[in-house]
């Protein structure tokens, strides 16, 4: 069964994998150590360590939590991800069409705060289906039409995490050329300025427009963004090639300030929906 909450199992045993190592470094055990009193090999730990285990037992992190003599409070916690960890996410069933963004979409299932820079299209968590599809087809120049509806239909159910009943916080940044680039003609476009404005009235989800009159900016070199996740590092989603690339650590701080500054540069939410509005009624 899918659960409703917003779920990845990846991330779950990624978290448990880390309280696992830090509980064992912290009592001085090494790995063979610890499959000396378990059975285990060290590859089988080493994956559990990892996050890479792909079905983990309760029953068998109990017995590490008992080597480890691990306060309750984290014998929960452990116990909490390890169930969690077994459930179906929602993305499970758009799988294929995800393909290679579906480690993005892992990480972007659990964010807090999705901050989002866009010089070319409508972030594909406030895009139509119409406006999707055209953007798509337009990219798919060896995808056929039936995997280009499967890619469509998970675009738009990605975006349940903004409309969920505990959404993530969406921080768009869009410029003011994407607004006014016709994708799928005028009547697609509208309906794609309209969803926008609907949108932009939600407290969770701010919408900046870079206006067209601002020159050189640090957001000339395409698009990204930018997940903040509980008891994580910041992570980067690059926006290189068809599915882009993860990135944490340094690169991801020095994107963080990036987006800083080209948030400072964008018009405020008020005066951005103004403008969204005044260029609807142009394609009018």
């Amino acid at each position: 069964m899918t659960t409703t909450e917003r779920i990845s199992p990846p991330l779950r045993l990624l978290r448990l994998g880390r309280v696992l190592l830090r509980l064992r470094e912290e009592r001085g055990l090494t790995g063979d150590q610890v499959c000396a009193k378990t059975g285990w090999s060290p590859s089988t730990l080493s994956r559990l360590e990892r996050g890479k285990t792909v079905h983990v037992l309760p029953g068998d992190i109990h017995v590490l939590l008992n080597i480890y003599a691990a306060e309750q409070s984290v014998r929960d916690e452990c116990i909490k991800l390890a169930i969690s960890a077994r459930a179906t996410p929602y993305w499970a069933e758009h799988k294929r069409a995800l393909g290679g963004l579906l480690d993005y979409v892992a990480y972007e299932t659990e964010a807090d705060t999705i901050r989002s820079w866009q010089p070319q299209v409508i972030p594909g968590l406030l895009q139509t289906e119409a406006y999707a599809r055209t953007v798509l087809e337009a990219g798919g120049v060896d995808i056929d039409e039936s995997l280009v509806r499967l890619r469509v239909r998970a675009r738009i159910a990605r975006q349940w995490i903004i409309h969920c009943a505990e959404p993530a916080q969406l921080q768009a940044v869009i410029s003011e050329e994407a607004l006014r680039r016709q994708v799928g003609g005028k009547t697609v476009m509208r309906a794609q300025l309209d969803h926008l404005l609907s949108e932009i009235k939600l407290p969770h989800i701010s919408i900046r427009v870079l206006a067209s009159s601002v020159t050189a900016h640090p957001g000339m070199d395409g698009g990204f963004v930018l997940l903040t996740l509980p008891g994580m590092e910041e992570t980067l989603h690059l926006e290189v090639g068809a599915d882009g690339i993860l990135d944490q650590g340094p690169r991801a701080s020095h994107f963080q300030r990036r987006y800083t500054a080209i948030q400072e540069l964008a018009m405020e939410p008020g005066p951005s929906a103004a403008l969204i509005g005044r260029i609807r009624e142009e394609m009018a």
